[in-house]
């Protein structure tokens, strides 16, 4: 087999498991997700001569495995894929939207924001608390729709401690939440189907029953100037499952 360079391209898939190897959820697809990198890591263990003849000489070497790690970088941002850097878990919400009327906030003081019992609301029409007054958004009150807070101006017709009527629509959920910190050990099984950039004929098939990840970077979610393209960076540990005698399988195709 003649040596040849190698860059590998490709896609790769992650479904989780639990500690048996067992799959627990789908396949999913994660994106761009480079370099994808294992390496086995190796110790010896040398018996050296104490006799008078052949002291310090070498006499046997043994060299022993002690295990599998490597490392994966995710450049693309999802939920699931967040969910995994922050040892969490992505759950789908699902809540309705409605409307509501005359919801009772007590006004703080400017500068200050009272809370909304909804978030992602629109249609918002303040009033007082005898409906006879509507008040003037950007003249009596500012308001962050999408967190539901509400807060008065200085020089509004709106005092600290009124009671406001306040009518609004919020939005049904959709996406996912992601709960951070819940998910310690985060297993996963790869399959990755990759090419040779410089001999597209050749291909790579790459099979990890289950491997512990673990994020080994804190994550940026307001970035500096000039930081675009934030990763997603894992270490990993590859575990071998029953009924197989190595974590990994590289199958070259051709």
């Amino acid at each position: 087999m003649a040596a040849k360079a190698y860059a590998g391209v490709g896609c790769v898939y992650m479904a989780s498991v639990d500690s048996a190897g067992t799959k627990t959820g789908n396949w999913l697809k994660v994106g761009n997700a480079y370099p994808l990198s294992v390496k086995v890591n190796t110790e010896q263990q040398k018996q050296i001569s104490r006799m008078c003849d052949t002291a310090g000489q070498i006499l046997a070497v043994k060299t022993e495995i002690t295990d599998t790690v490597g490392s994966l970088v995710l450049k693309e941002w999802d939920a699931k894929n967040l969910a995994m850097a922050l040892s969490g878990s992505a759950v789908l919400m699902s809540g309705v939207g409605a409307d509501v009327a005359a919801e009772a906030v007590t006004a703080v003081d400017a500068g200050e924001y009272a809370e909304l019992a909804h978030p992602d609301v629109s249609a918002v029409v303040v009033k007082d608390v005898t409906d006879a007054t509507t008040y003037v958004l950007g003249t009596d009150y500012v308001l962050n729709a999408k967190l539901g807070l509400i807060s008065i101006l200085a020089a509004g017709a709106i005092a600290k401690d009124d009671v406001l009527h306040i009518d609004y629509t919020y939005a049904a959920e959709s996406g996912y939440q992601i709960n951070v910190g819940t998910t310690a050990q985060k297993r996963v099984a790869i399959k990755a189907n990759l090419r040779d950039e410089f001999d597209s004929s050749r291909e790579f098939l790459l099979e990890i029953d289950s491997a512990v990840l673990a994020s080994s970077a804190e994550i940026n979610f307001i970035s500096a100037p000039g930081s675009e393209g934030e990763e997603l960076p894992f270490t990993m540990t590859l575990e071998t499952v029953s009924g197989q005698t190595s974590p990994m399988r590289v199958k070259w195709v051709n």
